[in-house]
């Protein structure tokens, strides 16, 4: 029996669908028994969870939860009096960390287990992966220097700034994406905990790693890991930039929500097919393209409430401008700005000079960092949409604003 790995966090119900697509692709594949184990913070839904029971039911597959906080919560606590970002950060879920935890959670009778993460898709025979002999190697998973090696881009990988460089703990080919790994159960549990031992290599060399989970294990085991062939691991945006369109027989990686409703490509229909599979099905789809016209339709109306607010405070007074000097020419000409219309400057680090009486002038703001701008007109007693405005909110550039993109709407449907 193939056994499978996922760690799920889904506060919002939105990222379930991401594993069901990829368990969706394993089951279409493989002609195998899988058992199937969500690891997750007690956050899956009882509707989400009674999804996942049925898809694999009739397969003669297999899947169990496991909710780690409940399982494992004074680890946990300890984890967190040893480095509480690394299980709790704004940037990073630390659910993330538990495939640390896997030779800790799963019976001691498994020897070992495949992990993926959820945005992976299979489009091969999990089998295959899974018959790979491990022998004392801690885990297997594939080099980032091996994925590029075979697009003949092995001169992409070069060592960077990363500590795990300049402590020397790996080369150009150590480093490895840990969302897929065949680890060696047996040989992980004699450790005493990855887990607390990882964040404590984390504290050592604070402010120095950048991502988590993955800092660990490359920085335990970068010289001990057995290498797969690259096409257990394809990061989908590598694919598409080295490899084109061209659907190959790999595991696929959508990393950071690398996700397209275009079914010209084959790489995101690949995605969209396994989604449409699963219990979520076209339901998800459908009901994304109303999601996202809904959004759409408010981001108009409160574009266009906004630019009502400009024209009205600004109808009786003369308008003045500010933003960056090499920019004055282009938003004159845009504007149709006369020549004595003022265009006053601003710097990046310097004070924000108003030339004109707020009494008889309004100040149109071009900024990248409009919020910056309004915080410092408002301590000076300046009120938004009475004093002054985000005046790029009439530039027609602002339009693609109110339309999420694809990325957006696979994410949150």
């Amino acid at each position: 029996m193939i056994q499978i790995a996922y760690a799920l966090s889904d506060k919002n119900g939105t990222y379930s669908k991401f594993a069901g697509a990829s368990i969706s692709s394993i089951l279409a594949n493989t002609g195998e028994n899988v058992t199937f184990h969500l690891l997750h913070d007690g956050t899956i839904s009882e509707e989400n969870r009674h999804r996942f029971t049925e898809m694999v039911k009739d397969s003669g597959s297999g899947i169990y939860f496991y909710d780690v906080p409940a399982r494992l919560g004074k680890t946990l606590e300890q984890g967190r009096e040893i480095l509480p970002e690394g299980l709790d950060s704004e940037r990073y879920t630390g659910v993330n960390m538990y495939r640390l935890l896997l030779q800790e959670v799963l019976s001691p009778e498994l020897d070992k287990v495949i992990f993926l993460d959820a945005d992976t898709i299979v489009n091969l025979d999990i089998n295959e992966l899974w018959q790979t002999e491990l022998g004392d190697a801690p885990l297997a998973a594939v080099s980032d220097y091996d994925v590029l090696a075979h697009f003949g881009q092995e001169s992409k990988i070069k060592p960077n700034s990363s500590f795990l460089y300049r402590e020397k703990f790996t080369d150009v080919h150590g480093i490895f994406n840990a969302g897929v790994m065949l680890l060696n159960l047996k040989i992980l549990r004699h450790r005493e905990s990855l887990l607390l031992e990882g964040l404590k290599f984390l504290r050592e060399h604070d402010g120095q790693w950048e991502f988590y989970d993955n800092d660990i294990l490359i920085g335990f085991f970068a010289n001990a890991y057995k290498h797969l062939p690259w096409r257990f691991h394809l990061r989908l945006g590598w694919a598409r930039t080295y490899g084109g369109n061209e659907l190959e027989r790999a595991i696929y990686h959508y990393v950071d929500r690398d996700y397209s409703f275009n079914p010209a490509n084959s790489l995101h229909a690949l995605f969209l097919h396994y989604l449409s599979q699963s219990p979520w099905g076209e339901g998800a789809i459908r009901n994304s393209f109303y999601a996202a016209k809904s959004v759409s339709l408010q981001r108009v109306q409160d574009r266009m409430a906004r630019i009502r607010l400009i024209n009205n405070a600004s109808r009786m007074k003369k308008r003045v401008f500010m933003g960056l000097k090499v920019d004055e020419e282009r938003l004159r000409a845009d504007f149709g700005l006369g020549a004595d219309e003022v265009f006053q400057p601003l710097e990046p680090g310097r004070k924000v000079c108003l030339p004109c009486s707020i009494e008889t002038h309004f100040y149109l703001v071009f900024w990248s960092n409009y919020r910056e701008v309004r915080g410092i007109l408002e301590c000076a007693g300046l009120k938004e949409y009475v004093h002054f405005a985000d005046g790029t909110l009439l530039m027609p550039e602002r339009a693609e604003d109110m339309f999420l993109d694809d990325r957006s709407v696979i994410w949150g449907m």
